[in-house]
C-alpha cells in the first residue's frame, strides 16, 4: 500500500483502527521527513534515531486520537519537537544536579566518597522529600510514622521516596556505579 494525499486519510483512519500494516505505511512514509526535520538540530544520529522511534510510539499509543482532516505531518513535527524539548530540559536538569552534586575530576572508590555523594544528592531534593527519605532511610522510622509526624499521607511518603530512589539511581548510574541495597549501610 502506498501513500498519497488522497489515501491517506484511508491509512490514518485504517490506523485508528489499530491495523498495523497502514501503521507501517505510515512510518515508511513519515520516518524520513522526520529525520530530515530532526537533522537540523544538530542531534547524533543514535538521538534521531530515538526521537523517531519515540515519536511512532506516541502515534501508536494515542492512535485513536489522530485528527485525519488535520495534517499528519504537523502532528508528527509536534510530537518530534516536544520529545527533542523534553529531552534537553531532562538532560539540562541532570547536569545541573551533577554540577552541583560532584566535583569535577574526582575518583570515588569507597564507600565514604559514595555516602558524601549521596548525601550531597540528598540535599538537593526539595526539603520535605529529602526529610521523609532521610527519615525513612537513615533514621528507621515507618511510612505511617513519617506521615503522622509530617503531617502527610502515606500515600505522599511513599511518593518521595519512589522519586527520591529514581533520582539518586539515575544519578549514580550516570556516574557509574551500580545501585544497590545500599543505605543498609548509609550513615
Amino acid at each position: 500500500m502506498s501513500i498519497n494525499k488522497y489515501n491517506e486519510v484511508e491509512a490514518l483512519t485504517r490506523l485508528k483502527n489499530g491495523d498495523e500494516e497502514a501503521f507501517a505505511v505510515i512510518y515508511s512514509r513519515y520516518a524520513e521527513i522526520l529525520w530530515s526535520f530532526l537533522e537540523k538540530f544538530n542531534l547524533s544520529t543514535p538521538d534521531v534515531e530515538d526521537s523517531i522511534q519515540t515519536t511512532f510510539v506516541k502515534v501508536w499509543e494515542n492512535r485513536q486520537n489522530i485528527d485525519t482532516q488535520k495534517s499528519f505531518k504537523n502532528y508528527l513535527i509536534t510530537l518530534a519537537k516536544n520529545d527533542i524539548y523534553n529531552k534537553v530540559k531532562r538532560s539540562i536538569i541532570e547536569k545541573k544536579y551533577l554540577n552541583d552534586i560532584i566535583p569535577s575530576n574526582s575518583e570515588f572508590d569507597n564507600s565514604k566518597e559514595l555516602n558524601f555523594i549521596l548525601l550531597r544528592i540528598l540535599n538537593q531534593l526539595p526539603e520535605k522529600r529529602a526529610r521523609v527519605f532521610k527519615m525513612s532511610r537513615l533514621e528507621g522510622y515507618k511510612n505511617d510514622e513519617i506521615a503522622k509526624e509530617l503531617g502527610i499521607s502515606k500515600s505522599t511518603v511513599e511518593n518521595h521516596i519512589n522519586n527520591s530512589y529514581s533520582l539518586i539511581k539515575k544519578i549514580l548510574k550516570n556516574l557509574g556505579f551500580i545501585f544497590l541495597s545500599y543505605f543498609s549501610n548509609f550513615s
